[in-house]
C-alpha cells in the first residue's frame, strides 16, 4: 500500500502548441454560492492566486485567450472570462461564477521577463501533461500510447533543459518507470503489492537535483522516492524531512500518504489479532 501511494504520488498522467499567454491578472473575485470551499479568488498580478481566505502561498495560473487556468495540486481549475466574471468549466468549479467588483478585468504591465517565461512554460505544461491526456491514455492502442509517451518525455525534457522545474519532475517519473520495465508495469506491480527495487541511477539523481537547483524543494521529495526504492530508506527520510522543512507541497503529500498507509496497516493488524 505504501509503495502504491508513493508511486501514484510521483506519477503525473502524461499534447503542445505555444500561444501568447500572461499571468498578470489582478483583483478579487467572489461567488455568491453558499458554503463554497473555494472563495474568494484573489489574483496578485504576479502569477499567483489564492483560492480561500486562509490560503497564504497561492497557486500558479496563466491566462490564454479568454481562459484562466489555475494549477491546484494535481488538477486544474479552468475558467472562462466574461465581462467582469469568471465562469468555471472544469471539475471542482464547474458552473460556478465568480464576480469582480470592478467592471472589467485588470492586468498589470508585464515587466518581469522571468514571470513572463513562467507563464509560457505553464501553458506548455498544461497542453503537454494535463489537457485531454485521459482521452489518449485510455483510448489509444498500446503501440500508439507508447509512441505518445516517448514523445511526451522528449517534450518535457526540452522544458526541463530550458529551466522549467515541472518538466524535470515529469522526466524524473519516466526515468523511474524505465527502471521497472515501464510505466504500466510499474503501476501494476505497485497495485499487486509486489516489492519494487531499482538500481542507483545518476541520471535520475541529476533530475532530482536539477529541480532543487531550479528553486523547487519538491526535488527533495523526488530524492526520497528514489532512495526509498534503491533501499536506502534512512537517506530517503533525511531528504523527505529537508523538503518538509523547506515547505515542499510534494513532501507534505508524501508524508501524509505515508502516515495514512501506516494507520491502515495498524488497523489491519488489530483486526487480524482480534479474529
Amino acid at each position: 500500500m505504501r509503495k502504491y501511494l508513493l508511486f501514484t504520488s510521483i506519477f503525473v498522467a502524461i499534447s503542445l502548441f505555444a500561444q501568447e499567454v500572461t499571468n498578470t491578472m489582478q483583483g478579487t473575485f467572489n461567488t455568491k454560492a453558499k458554503d463554497e470551499l473555494y472563495n474568494p479568488l484573489v489574483f496578485d498580478g504576479k502569477g499567483k492566486v489564492t483560492i480561500t481566505e486562509f490560503d497564504e502561498n497561492g497557486y500558479e495560473f496563466f491566462e490564454r485567450n479568454d481562459s484562466v487556468i489555475i494549477f491546484v495540486e494535481k488538477t486544474v481549475f479552468i475558467f472562462k472570462k466574461e465581462k467582469n466574471q469568471l465562469k468555471g468549466i472544469s471539475d471542482w468549479v464547474d458552473n460556478k461564477v465568480y464576480k469582480s467588483a470592478l467592471k472589467s478585468f485588470q492586468n498589470q504591465l508585464q515587466t518581469d521577463t522571468q514571470l513572463a517565461q513562467r507563464a509560457k512554460w505553464l501553458s506548455q505544461h498544461y497542453d503537454l501533461n494535463l489537457k485531454n491526456t485521459a482521452d489518449w491514455i485510455f483510448n489509444l492502442d498500446e503501440a500508439m500510447l507508447q509512441e505518445k509517451l516517448i514523445q511526451n518525455e522528449k517534450d518535457n525534457q526540452v522544458l526541463c533543459d530550458e529551466g522549467f522545474d515541472e518538466g524535470c519532475k515529469i522526466v524524473f517519473s519516466y526515468k523511474m518507470a524505465e527502471q521497472t520495465g515501464g510505466m504500466m508495469e510499474m503501476l501494476e506491480k505497485s497495485e499487486a503489492g509486489i516489492e519494487i527495487k531499482i538500481k542507483p541511477n545518476k541520471t535520475i539523481e541529476k533530475l532530482a537535483q536539477r529541480v532543487i537547483d531550479l528553486g523547487n524543494p519538491d526535488g527533495y521529495g523526488l530524492f526520497y522516492s528514489y532512495y526509498y526504492f534503491t533501499g536506502e530508506e534512512e537517506k530517503a527520510e533525511e531528504f523527505l524531512q529537508k523538503g518538509l522543512d523547506l515547505g515542499s507541497a510534494y513532501c507534505s503529500e508524501l508524508s501524509l500518504n505515508l502516515a495514512l498507509a501506516e494507520l491502515e496497516n495498524n488497523m489491519n493488524t488489530e483486526i487480524e489479532e482480534t479474529e
